[in-house]
Order: structure tokens, then sequence, then C-alpha cells
């Protein structure tokens, strides 16, 4: 009896700790998208495309088998060009880019538990797409500061066990009103021609 106490004892200390492993990591991208958002868009834009790819591949691949190595292939097969893609082609990027926080962040502050709160988070995610895609600097800024805010505040919740959607809100929107302010000022002194080189790069 005493060895079984001990196994789960272990276990459970196991689970903790790639729980918090797992926030950490949240945590520092959440830092790096809520105040350097901006500077490092066209890397969020490439990984934007490649989780989108390989979220429908592994969808796609897990209604049709189990093998964990197919899976895998698919993955990779449709995540990559699509990460490519979204890179190169840029009011596409954007728009992915956008959609993907924005629905993120929106999931992480409403806690959707049914189907109108999905729907509204997905709505969220679409109309900051489509912003970005007209406006392009400043809805950049605000989707990875919002994204990125409520991402830290929901990693800190974990790490110090502190759950409570108030709290998270809270925390979240005060980290989103600090990212904007640290990205505007930031990012001022680029100029409008270092802005267009940079979409012409990514056409």
């Amino acid at each position: 009896m005493e060895e079984v106490l001990e196994y789960l004892s272990m276990l459970a200390n196991e689970i903790g700790s790639v729980q918090i492993s797992t926030a950490a990591v949240t945590l520092a991208l959440g830092i790096l998208n809520c105040f350097f958002g901006y500077r490092l868009m066209k890397a969020w834009i490439g990984l934007a495309g490649f989780v989108l790819g390989a979220s429908l591949a592994y969808s796609l691949a897990s209604h049709y088998t189990r093998n964990s190595l197919v899976q895998i292939v698919a993955i990779v097969a449709i995540g990559l060009p699509m990460g490519l893609l979204a890179f190169h082609i840029y009011r596409l990027g954007v728009f992915l880019l956008c959609t993907g926080i924005g629905a993120t962040a929106a999931s992480v502050a409403l806690q959707p538990g049914d189907s109108l709160k999905f729907l509204l988070c997905l709505g969220i995610g679409i109309l900051l797409g489509l912003l970005g895609m007209a406006f392009v600097k400043p809805m950049v800024i605000l989707s990875t500061a919002f994204g990125g805010g409520f991402s830290i505040a929901a990693a800190l919740a974990g790490i110090l066990k502190r759950q409570g959607e108030m709290k998270i809100l809270i925390l979240g929107t005060a980290l989103f009103v600090a990212g904007i302010v640290v990205q505007a000022l930031s990012t001022r002194t680029m100029s409008t021609r270092n802005q267009d080189e940079m979409e012409q790069n990514s056409n």
C-alpha cells in the first residue's frame, strides 16, 4: 500500500512539473508576443500558417487513421507549406496571425464551454484578422498585445495556482494595455520606408 501511495505521489509530482513547464513556455512566448509582437511579425506569421496547416492536417489524418507516423507525416506535409505560404503572402499571413491570436486570446478570456461562446471567440478572431489586413501595424500590435497579455495572465495563474476568470481577465487587460504602449513606443522610429520594405519582402 505504501508503494502504491509513493508511486501516486511521484506521478502527481511529474504531472505538476509538466504543467509548470508548459506554463513557463507559454509565459515566455506570451512576453515575446505582448511586448515584441510587431518586431517579430514575420516569425509569428510563419508560425501561424504552420499551426493552422498542422491543425487541419491532424484533424483530417486522425479522422481516417490512428497511425501516429501517418499523422506526423500529414502534419509536416501540410503544415510546412502553409507556414511558407503565409510567410511569403503578406496579407494572408497577417490575416492568419491576427485571427489565430484573437481567437486564442478570446478563448482564454471567455473560457468557452458551449458552441455559442466558441463561435463568439472565432468571430472575434476573424474580425481581428480582417481588420489586420486593412490596418497592418496597429492591428498586429493590438492582436499580439492582446494575445500575449492574456497568455501571460493564464500562465501566471497556472504557475501560481491562482485560477479564476476574473483574475485572468483583470491581469490580461492590464498587460494588454502595457503591451500596446511598449510596442507603440518601441516601433515609432520605424520609418514608413522600412515598413514598406517589410511588406515587399514578404510578398
